[in-house]
């Protein structure tokens, strides 16, 4: 009897190829295990194949969200090269076709900033409460929409809600001038004198030891001496 070649290829039988206890008595696991595994052998397969399916589906959004945002931040350079018109359309353009992205976010940021600039605080307004929706706090955007809600607030005369919006500014690192200046501003147009002295003495003591010494420092003492003055 001829012997059998190395590479002769042996017959396997197809019920032992799909039966994964057979392969982890191989591996010498505990009995326990292999006869756990065999009894749901049927149900692992399908656990496998759903997360096999879900980790593909996940690398291809991933891939489509990261081309997404590249097309948008593209887009949203054109635009903004644009002039007149032409710029508002293709600003406009880009909010909506790569809404759910920050160019998109910028996009509505920059025609809100163009309404307030033709007068339209109603506008501006829509605009930037729509970005703020779409925000959570820890976004870099988050604190300028603020501002922009609240210049327009303040340019409708809508003093209150300008006010509730430079409270809110005091309190997030890098704009806290913005926000004492803005609230002692509303107080001095409501003609509250006392409150915008307030405002000012607490913005003086939030200086730091660099801003101490500038002409921010002395900015402020002047609107304090004047104010004071007045009363």
């Amino acid at each position: 009897m001829a012997d059998k070649s190395a590479f002769e290829k042996i017959h396997v039988d197809e019920r032992e190829k799909a039966d994964l206890g057979g392969v982890l008595e191989q591996l010498n696991l505990p009995p326990g295990v292999v006869e756990f595994v065999r009894t749901h052998q049927r149900s692992i397969y399908v656990i496998l194949s759903i997360i096999a399916v879900v980790v593909v589906v996940w690398s291809l959004y991933g891939s489509y969200a990261e081309k997404k945002l590249t097309a948008a931040s593209s887009a949203l350079a054109t635009a903004q090269d644009l002039q007149g018109e032409e710029k508002i359309t293709a600003l406009a353009q880009v909010a909506e076709e790569y809404a759910g992205t920050d160019p998109a976010r910028w996009a509505r940021i920059e025609l809100a900033r163009q309404a307030q600039k033709d007068g339209d605080s109603e506008e501006a307004l829509r605009l930037y409460e729509t970005v703020r929706r779409s925000l959570d706090q820890e976004n870099s955007l988050y604190p300028l929409v603020i501002f922009g809600i609240a210049q327009a607030e303040e340019a409708a005369q809508k003093y209150e809600k300008a006010l509730d919006e430079y409270q809110a500014l005091k309190n997030i690192a890098g704009y806290e001038s913005i926000g004492y200046n803005g609230a002692a501003r509303i107080y001095e147009i409501q003609g509250k004198t006392e409150q915008a002295i307030n405002q000012y003495e607490q913005y003086l003591g939030a200086l730091d030891g660099d801003a101490a010494g500038s002409g921010e420092r002395a900015y402020i003492l002047e609107k304090l001496n004047r104010l004071k003055a007045s009363l």
